[in-house]
C-alpha cells in the first residue's frame, strides 16, 4: 500500500499571498475559493499504529500542516516523538526547504534524502540546525532503494531538481511525485506511463502568466516550471494513470478559478487540481 496525503498543494506563497491582490487571492480572502498553505506532501508505505511517514518537500507552513493531519502528530503515549522518518527534497527552493528550520525541536538528527547540489546550496540550513537536532544527509540515486515499511523510491533527475518515484515493495504498484518541472526528459515521461498515481507541477498555466501581474516578472520556464497549457497537460491526459493531479499551483494560475476554461480543460483531459488535505491510496 502507498498512501499520499495533500499537505500543502500552493506554490511559494501561499494562496492567498501576503502582497498579491490578483483574482485567485482576493477570492481566497472573500471565502470563494479555499484558502491552500505551500507545497509538501506526506506519503507511507504501511497502514496501522506504527505508521511511517515520509515528507517530499518541507514547506514553511508545516507545523500548521502537521496539526491539521493527525497522522503526523505525535503518539500520546510518549511526550516528544513523531511518526515523520525522513524528508526528501525536490531541490533547495526556500518554499521546500525552510520547513526543515521549523523541525529543529527533534531529538534526533533529521533525516534527508537530497541530490549533493540541494546539500550544497542549504548549507545555510544545516549550519543553523548543527546547534539543534543536526541533519544526517542521505544520498539519492536514479536506483529504487528502499524506505522500509514496504516502501522504495528512486530519484528522476530534471534540470535543477528531481522527481521522485515510489514503488510498493509487495504489489509492484508506483506513484510519481514531481512538483518542480521544467523539462520532460525521457525517464520522467517513462514514469509518467508506468506511475498508477501522478502529482505533477501545475503552478502556472502560461509561460507570461505572472509578467501580467508583475510586469518584468521571469516566465514559467525561466523559473524551472513547465507551464500547464503548451506543456504538461498533453503528456498527463495520454497518461494511463488512475488518478493525475496537479500540485505546486501559484496563486496567479487561473486552473483555481471553478469553472474557467482553464480549469475546464484540465478536468476534461483527466486532471484533478490537488487542494490540501487531498489523500489518494493505492
Amino acid at each position: 500500500m502507498i498512501r499520499i496525503h495533500i499537505l500543502g498543494s500552493a506554490a511559494g506563497g501561499g494562496l492567498p499571498q501576503w502582497n498579491c491582490a490578483c483574482v485567485n487571492c482576493v477570492a481566497a480572502r472573500t471565502g470563494k475559493i479555499a484558502p491552500q498553505t505551500q507545497s509538501s506532501i506526506a506519503i507511507s508505505g504501511n497502514s496501522g499504529d506504527d505508521q511511517r511517514w515520509f515528507l517530499i518537500n518541507a514547506s514553511p507552513d508545516l507545523p500548521r500542516q502537521i496539526e491539521s493531519t493527525p497522522p503526523l502528530q505525535p503518539d500520546r503515549n510518549s511526550s516528544r516523538n513523531t511518526p515523520i522518518t525522513g524528508i526528501l527534497l525536490t531541490n533547495a527552493d526556500l518554499d521546500h526547504a525552510l520547513g526543515l528550520l521549523l523541525l529543529r525541536q527533534q531529538q534526533v538528527p533529521l533525516v534527508v534524502y537530497a541530490t549533493e547540489q540541494t546539500r550544497t546550496a542549504l548549507g545555510w540550513i544545516d549550519a543553523v540546525l548543527a546547534r539543534f537536532c543536526g541533519i544526517e544527509w542521505r544520498k539519492i540515486t536514479g536506483d529504487f532503494e528502499s524506505l522500509g515499511s514496504g516502501l522504495a523510491f528512486r530519484a528522476i533527475e530534471l534540470p535543477n531538481s528531481v522527481a521522485f518515484q515510489f514503488r510498493d515493495e509487495v504489489s509492484g504498484r508506483m506513484a510519481l511525485v514531481a512538483p518542480a518541472v521544467g523539462e520532460l526528459p525521457p525517464p520522467l515521461r517513462e514514469a509518467c506511463h508506468t506511475s498508477e498515481v501522478i502529482l505533477f507541477d501545475g503552478t502556472f498555466w502560461s509561460d507570461g502568466e505572472l509578467g501580467a501581474v508583475r510586469p518584468g516578472a521571469r516566465s514559467a520556464r525561466e523559473m524551472n516550471h513547465l507551464p500547464i497549457s503548451d506543456g504538461s497537460l498533453e503528456l498527463l491526459r495520454r497518461s494511463p494513470a488512475q488518478r493525475k493531479i496537479y500540485t505546486h499551483i501559484n496563486n496567479t494560475n487561473p486552473i483555481l478559478t471553478p469553472g474557467s476554461s482553464e480549469r475546464t480543460r484540465v478536468e476534461r483531459a483527466g486532471v484533478e487540481i490537488g487542494y490540501d488535505g487531498l489523500e489518494t491510496v493505492l
